[in-house]
């Protein structure tokens, strides 16, 4: 019999290696804290007879807490980025059903969204179910869109892969709880929050907007109960006005949680979800009041977790978060769906991952469907690995055939906002709308950095001192896309 060194315990080649127990083990074999200082990452902590001594009680409880609000806040991002956007499009005057904000000629910088495109015509509205009761949206034709509940959790798209069919339809949304009688007519969703975003893409006809927003502007909400006598309707233009729609990393993180947890349904939140706020203070019911200590706490875990999700973010490691095996193109991790979970568990990080720079969960910007909805590919570095920065020059080649039936299109986000670069350029992006210069074989290149090259083309500005990224998008992708036949180059630096 052979022997391991000191706390192993393997089989090696099919002979049994038995481990020795070490030193520290034979003298405490339960890890029980005796008379003696605990040496941590968070500090040290001195107990004597088993009992924590002077501070150290203390300090571990207040350092649970924090833990507790870090794993609040990375296991709540989604629900709280959604009411950060609800809030935001009520800060600029969209505060009723009835308002439908809609960037008319295309989003800009100006709008900071998550990773929005500056492509399509953009409509946005927010249904309150718990005033109106079920309520009735009337989509017009020929868009791509979505409606989702208060979580930033899918209840139906609108288009081509939804139940309309691209051809527009009444889409009658009941609230949580409806016992009520349905009337024929209408694609009956149920929403578990009375909170619920539509959300409308439409596209550019010769490279103009105005066939998408006449389109936009046939859109009707209302309550049921006034089917006959319906509300008007009021179109408010965010292009090249300021909103800010992303959610914080400090302490108003948690207001805007607390916030929602009173506005809907309790069993929106799992026992384990509800168990961990209470210990922060959010619960249905009672007032989120935390005293100036507790409050400092939090904007400490806010702040920390969104370090941990930007982490998680812009330098993941998971097992295929990169599209293709041999490049940095990032995408949704693979076996990863739009519920974002694996055996029924949720798989935090990996939504956290995807989530934390970007909005709006609909299979048909997940699910493979050939020819129909949108793909995305995205890049936080350089072929060498290194992150990208705004003060560097970069070249992007682009091959030939790109499989995108409808349109493609490559945009900068800034990597703090995780909106739109503010560069300069009302947009910044190369697309198909843009009028690219296409190389003799079909192929694109596109150019990024602070000063624009000496030779014309496609060139996208990027700002010294802010790191950047790119998204890549293909609606209507083709089986290439898929079957990964065609493959996006790295961003190569320019030496």
């Amino acid at each position: 019999m052979r022997l391991c060194p000191l706390g192993a315990a393997v089989v090696i080649a099919g002979t049994i290696c038995l481990s020795l127990p070490t030193q520290a083990q034979e003298q405490n074999p339960y890890g029980w804290l005796g008379t003696e200082t605990l040496k941590t990452r968070s500090g040290d902590f001195e107990f004597k007879g088993g009992y924590p001594v002077g501070d150290a009680a203390e300090r571990l409880l207040d350092l649970r807490k924090l833990n507790q609000a870090i794993e609040v806040y990375l296991t709540q991002l989604m629900p709280v980025s959604e009411i950060g956007l609800r809030e935001g499009l009520r800060a600029f005057g969209a505060t009723k059903p009835t308002q439908v904000v809609v960037w008319e000629d295309l989003m800009d910088a100006k709008t900071v969204l998550l990773t929005a495109n500056a492509e399509t015509v953009y409509a946005l509205s927010h249904l309150d179910l718990k005033a109106d009761g079920p309520t009735v949206v009337e989509a017009p034709p020929k868009m791509l869109g979505f409606l989702q509940d208060g979580l930033q959790r899918y209840i139906a798209d609108v288009g081509p892969l939804g139940d309309d069919k691209g051809k527009g339809g009444k889409f009658l949304i009941l609230p949580p709880g409806f016992k009520g009688k349905i009337p024929k007519g209408y694609f009956v969703k149920r929403s578990p929050t009375y909170s619920v975003t539509l959300g409308l893409r439409g596209f550019q006809v010769d490279g103009k907007t105005d066939q998408a927003v006449g389109l936009m502007k046939q859109i009707k909400i209302y309550p049921l109960a006034k089917a006959s006598s319906s509300p008007k309707m009021e179109f408010l233009n965010g292009s090249n006005k300021a909103i800010n729609t992303v959610f914080p990393d400090n302490f108003h993180f948690f207001e805007l949680l607390a916030q929602l947890v009173e506005e809907e349904p309790v069993e929106n939140f799992g026992p384990l979800e509800r168990s961990m706020m209470m210990a922060i203070g959010i619960e249905k019911g009672k007032q989120f009041n935390p005293d100036e200590k507790t409050k400092a706490l939090l904007a400490e875990a806010a702040r920390l977790g969104g370090a941990m999700a930007r982490a998680n973010t812009y330098a993941s490691t998971a097992p295929g978060v990169f599209y293709y095996p041999d490049r940095k193109w990032q995408g949704v991790q693979e076996g990863m769906t739009y519920t974002f979970t694996k055996d029924g568990a949720p798989q935090i990080d990996a939504r956290d991952n995807v989530y934390y720079m970007a909005a709006g969960n609909t299979p048909a910007m997940m699910a493979k469907n050939v020819g129909q909805g949108s793909q995305y590919l995205w890049t936080y570095r350089d072929a060498e690995g290194n992150f990208l920065d705004g003060a560097k020059s970069y070249k992007l080649h682009v091959p030939a055939k790109i499989p995108a039936n409808n349109f493609w299109s490559v945009l900068v986000y800034d990597a703090l906002s995780r909106s739109e670069l503010q560069n300069g350029q009302p947009f910044p992006s190369v697309s198909s709308y843009t009028k690219p210069h296409i190389n003799s074989d079909g192929s694109v290149d596109v150019a990024f950095g602070p000063d624009e090259p000496k030779e014309k083309g496609n060139w996208i500005k990027t700002v010294p001192g802010k790191g950047w990224f790119p998204i890549f998008r293909f609606y209507g992708p083709s089986e290439p896309y898929f079957d990964k036949t065609w493959k996006l180059e790295d961003i190569e630096a320019v030496k």
